[in-house]
């Protein structure tokens, strides 16, 4: 009998009184204490706790014993009313305990016993057995409620603990009998006797009796190229005093078929540390060994192909779709969480991002995208998808990690599910910044063009070859020299970008200076060196970082030169470069007359 049981049954034989007669107002409690210090010191060493409720709401405290304080609680809480019986009962067993006693009290019952929970006075959970005594007046209606209330919150969990175990061992040999492990247990013997086996060896083409019966013994059902390599790794595993043993080799199946395994066994000594036999468990891995074998292949195509596309021009990507995206795309803001990336190839480094950028959700796809392009690839896209097309295709500009702009050609397959529904948009984004500026430049050589054919002014050619010349972002000053072969000079004659006092400092090169002699080589000149040492301090002033100065040869003659510079970039790009050369090529031809007019004028 247990401690509990033995507090429970000295209470029981004080106590039977209480239950049975229907004094009012705890007369039953204080005729069965006679000897009241004797019990009171009992039951305040004991671990039940008494008390006496009112039958009123919420259950107030008449008396409780002085070990509540097991529960944090003192007397003087509950006599004093500032808390009830009620106030303490865990709040999901609150509803079910009121059911019970007013079931009880409807019933006529004397006593019951009921499990519920309490909470302590510092928030802990515990379980309790109360047994419950209604006391009731002459005429019948409960008075009060004297109760023995005991903690079992050990026994619970031990209870728990025990039905975890139980359930637990159930599902493991479940488990174990339809898994495609086989448990073994062996003795340290040669070629391993089997003392135990699991059912499932027959996925082996066996039997368990004939392991157990020794008819096979598991060493000789393992492949003889490998039984000698397994024998000297166990024995290496049993010398180096390790607890478990792991490998792979070939076993014979009953019919001959011969099948890869994986064995991972626990080495199990006596007390003086002997091996005594080995737990083992033997898996299938047949299909994994040819996968392997496959995947090795598959691995190096795709490594190679991983090194193609990481190598090219083409960011490959896999974003997810997002059903509903927001109303109204004319305001996005700047961090809008769209077209999550599942995957991204490690070249997306050309746009000033990492692969860690994207699939840590730092940066989504619809983040980079240019806020004044967002609206019509939004449309494009779901027109696409509405519309049933598999394949979507658009240029529109981005956002590169350090700001600047950059023009792509993007063409995704769209993905759906069995449902028709998209899930993914799988494609390759391509930077054709180049080929844009190509086609922008060839554009306003074309649109130059027709305007100078149309005017026989030189100020006004002059203003139409700045104007068309500075719609390259990267051009932000420009200056056109003409030879003045009566001063032997050259002068500028238009100019834009540049402030009063630099251009008046540059308005005149006479012909023996070293800025006239370069453009007289009739080569262009791409080097902030250009100008003379005097003119250092003014380039700086006017904070010029680069410089483009394209002379401009007539039937072999030099008479002039186009000069552009830039306030942003370091240097002029290769493809501005030649548009500026060819745009020199392009309007030599028309300023040439005009400025022999103007000569004879």
């Amino acid at each position: 009998m247990d401690k509990d049981s033995e507090d429970y049954g000295a209470l029981n034989a004080n106590f039977p009184i209480a239950g049975s007669k229907n004094n009012i107002r705890g007369e039953a409690l204080h005729a069965a204490l006679e000897k009241e210090e004797t019990l009171r010191m009992m039951i305040n060493n004991s671990h039940v706790v008494l008390f006496l409720l009112k039958n009123e709401d919420k259950w107030p405290v008449e008396f409780v014993s002085e070990n509540v304080a097991k529960f944090g609680y003192s007397v003087e809480d509950f006599t004093s009313g500032r808390m009830r019986y009620k106030d303490i009962i865990y709040l999901d067993d609150l509803k079910e305990v009121e059911e019970v006693f007013e079931k009880k009290v409807k019933s006529g019952a004397s006593a019951f016993s009921l499990e519920y929970r309490i909470v302590t006075k510092t928030g802990d959970i515990r379980w309790i057995n109360e047994r419950t005594f209604i006391q009731r007046d002459t005429s019948g209606e409960a008075t009060h409620f004297q109760g023995v209330v005991l903690d079992i919150t050990r026994r619970k969990e031990s209870e728990e603990e025990l039905k975890k175990t139980l359930k637990m061992q159930k599902v493991l040999t479940i488990a174990v009998n339809n898994s495609p492990a086989v448990v073994f247990l062996w003795k340290n013997e040669k070629y391993w006797p089997a003392i135990f086996v699991s059912d499932n060896v027959v996925q082996f083409g066996y039997t368990v009796d004939d392991f157990l019966s020794q008819k096979i013994q598991y060493g000789k059902i393992i492949h003889p190229d490998d039984l000698k390599r397994v024998e000297e790794e166990l024995e290496r595993s049993i010398q180096k005093g390790e607890v478990s043993f792991n490998s792979e080799y070939r076993i014979f199946t009953k019919a001959g078929d011969m099948l890869w395994v994986n064995e991972r066994t626990f080495i199990q000594r006596d007390i003086e540390g002997k091996v005594s036999c080995f737990q083992g468990i033997v898996l299938d891995i047949t299909h994994r060994k040819k996968t392997e074998k496959a995947l090795r292949k598959s691995l190096k195509t795709q490594e190679m192909l991983k090194s193609i596309i990481n190598k090219s021009p083409a960011v490959a990507f896999l974003r997810k779709n997002i059903e509903k995206l927001p109303a109204n795309l004319e305001k996005l803001p700047v961090n809008l969480e769209y077209w999550p990336v599942d995957y991204i190839s490690e070249n997306v480094t050309q746009f000033g991002y990492s692969v860690e950028d994207f699939l840590s959700g730092k940066v989504h796809y619809g983040n980079i995208i240019h806020r004044e392009d967002i609206q019509a690839v939004v449309e494009s896209l779901e027109r696409s998808v509405r519309e049933g097309y598999d394949s979507f295709e658009m240029e529109y500009r981005i956002i590169t990690g350090d700001g600047s702009i950059r023009w792509v050609e993007d063409r995704t397959l769209i993905q759906r599910d069995s449902e028709g529904k998209v899930t993914h948009f799988q494609g390759i984004v391509v930077d054709v910044t180049e080929r844009k500026e190509a086609e922008k430049m060839l554009e306003i050589q074309r649109e130059l063009g027709i305007s100078l054919s149309t005017t026989w002014n030189l100020q006004t050619m002059l203003k139409q070859i700045l104007d068309a010349c500075l719609k390259i972002e990267e051009i932000d000053a420009a200056g056109i020299y003409l030879k003045d072969e009566l001063l032997d000079q050259i002068n500028l004659v238009a100019h834009r970008g540049l402030s009063p006092e630099f251009v008046k400092s540059i308005s005149i090169y006479r012909a023996d200076s070293p800025e006239a002699r370069q453009i007289w080589t009739e080569k262009p000149v791409y080097r902030m060196d250009f100008f003379a040492d005097r003119m250092a301090d003014l380039i700086r002033k006017e904070k010029l970082t680069a410089i483009a100065v394209i002379p401009m040869k007539h039937r072999g003659e030099i008479i002039g030169s186009l000069n552009f510079a830039s306030h942003t970039t370091d240097r002029i790009p290769q493809n501005i470069r030649n548009f500026l050369e060819s745009v020199a090529l392009q309007v030599v031809n028309y300023i040439a007359p005009l400025r022999i007019v103007a000569d004879l004028g």
